[in-house]
């Protein structure tokens, strides 16, 4: 492997804003017109009920959340709550416009902790029913997925998982099975694999046209419960907070003006750190790196891939979808973090070469492809997520201990350690519902809080608290445990390896 030995950090610095410029991302290929360089008013809004920081997917689903069905306010006197997000770049320009196009819930990933398995799939089931429902053009296919296993220790851990879940959740168990015949592997076009996971339940999608339209329809709608003004190339940059009892809050600096908010959400993934600085050693950027690749001849047209893929080895963690024929048939092909500069890099402008001919050329062999050589891409770029220390999402109001001057009303839901597609609109759903209910009732807002995770099942190990900030910090860093995986070939026990980079 090419990476240099990293001089690993005792303490992270905060993260940086997303730069301004980017790699260009095949997913921003179709950029939205009404998106582009969007502001719902020519001045930044001076006050609001809530301000979302983030448009990806996350603060998509809060926004959502807040302002359709019944999530209408009782403070607000029936007149529903005014929400305004803030994006320091384009609408979905972050990590979900730059993902993999996964959406598969990683049952195997939590045995002793079934509860993570249900979210996930809750999440793609909750996915699953808006594209249905609201018609949602996003390339969205339900299909197969095969986890193809390069190692014998990985295979090991595998099994052993396998049995665990038939003691802990049969029901998901269920929906996987182990491969090991070579004519089967074959079949699934895996033959050089020991082994692999087969699940029943995934999908593809085109992730920047999901959250697209549900912006849009946010900013369209003519029946929402408030207001949302959508504020594009408008970074926040820092917070305050007024005791005055007039205007009591927070305050959100930004190039452009503040703006003052009742509550305040964080849907910031590897960036959070850059408000919140105690998060710095908790959510840690990690540059990922995506291609789409021309399909060759014997994976075009009736040859296509009939399910998606992860690849997982020592030092490999790579994932797969292709895209629709009728629509070019690429191959969406990414990792390969093992070959360039990944943890700690916010600077999702740089592509890197070694990286770039690995995804290449790696399908070829991993495929057992006729053609030999390499695919040719039509677009290649990085993006960047947000890796968890405890390799957990962290969804929850912001605790005393994570805030310079401990204050009440801000949120987060970041953190999904390249494994956001089955987790963020459920965990947008519990911050939005986790804001009105200390809305509705400001003299319990603990109890709030309580009611808001319970009513979307959001895992326990999800919830963000001092406690749990304080035990992440005494275990390994995000930077030793990635260096373990990539260099020393997965040393690490299965139930603390980073989830496979499949959204």
């Amino acid at each position: 492997m090419s990476r240099q030995h990293p001089s690993l950090p005792t303490q992270h610095s905060p993260a940086g804003l997303p730069t301004e410029i980017s790699s260009s991302s095949f997913w921003h290929s179709q950029p939205s017109p009404l998106l582009k360089a969007h502001r719902s008013t020519r001045n930044l809004p001076k006050t609001a009920s809530v301000v979302i920081i983030g448009s990806g997917i996350t603060g998509a689903s809060v926004a959502h959340h807040l302002l359709t069905k019944d999530n209408s306010s009782s403070k607000s006197n029936g007149q529903g709550l005014n929400v305004v997000m803030l994006e320091a770049r384009e609408a979905c320009w972050g990590a979900t416009g730059r993902n993999g196009g996964h959406c598969q819930p990683l049952l195997i990933e939590s045995s002793e902790d079934p509860g993570i398995g249900h979210f996930e799939l809750a999440n793609f089931y909750a996915l699953q029913k808006l594209i249905k429902e609201e018609n949602i053009d996003c390339e969205f296919v339900v299909q197969p997925s095969v986890r193809a296993i390069y190692s014998d220790h990985h295979l090991q851990e595998a099994e052993l998982e396998l049995q665990t879940m038939e003691r802990t959740a049969p029901d998901l168990r269920k929906m996987m099975r182990i491969v090991k015949s070579k004519d089967e592997l074959k079949q699934y076009r895996i033959p050089t694999a020991k082994g692999a996971i087969v699940t029943s339940l995934a999908s593809r999608l085109w992730p920047y046209k999901l959250v697209s339209h549900v912006l849009t329809s946010l900013l369209t709608s003519t029946d929402l419960k408030g207001t949302f003004n959508l504020q594009t190339l408008t970074p926040a940059t820092s917070f305050s907070f007024s005791e005055a009892e007039d205007t009591p809050g927070w305050y959100v600096h930004t190039p452009r003006g503040v703006i003052h908010a009742d509550k305040v959400v964080l849907a910031t993934n590897a960036y959070t750190s850059h408000l919140l600085p105690n998060f710095a050693d908790l959510i840690v950027p990690c540059r990922g790196q995506m291609s789409a690749l021309l399909p060759l001849p014997s994976v075009a047209g009736k040859n296509r891939l009939q399910t998606s893929y992860g690849f997982l080895g020592d030092g490999l963690d790579d994932y797969l979808i292709q895209r629709p024929n009728e629509t070019g048939g690429h191959l969406m092909f990414g990792g390969g973090r093992q070959h360039g500069p990944s943890i700690g890099v916010t600077d999702d402008n740089v592509v890197d070469p070694e990286t770039a001919k690995y995804l290449r050329s790696r399908l070829v062999d991993c495929l057992s492809l006729p053609e030999g050589g390499e695919f040719q891409a039509t677009h290649e770029w990085s993006g960047i997520m947000g890796f968890s220390r405890d390799e957990r999402p962290w969804v929850g109001p912001v605790p005393a201990s994570a805030q310079s001057v401990a204050r009440p009303g801000m949120f987060v839901s970041a953190g999904y350690t390249g494994h956001g597609m089955p987790n963020t609109w459920l965990c947008g759903k519990a911050v939005a519902l986790m804001v009105q209910k200390t809305i509705d009732f400001p003299s319990d807002p603990e109890w709030a809080v309580e009611m808001a995770a319970g009513e979307v099942n959001l895992p326990l190990s999800y919830r963000l608290t001092g406690e749990r900030m304080a035990k992440a910090m005494k275990i390994e860093s995000v930077e030793s445990k990635d260096w373990s995986e990539m260099e020393r070939g997965g040393v690490a026990k299965a139930g603390d390896r980073p989830p496979s980079g499949y959204a």
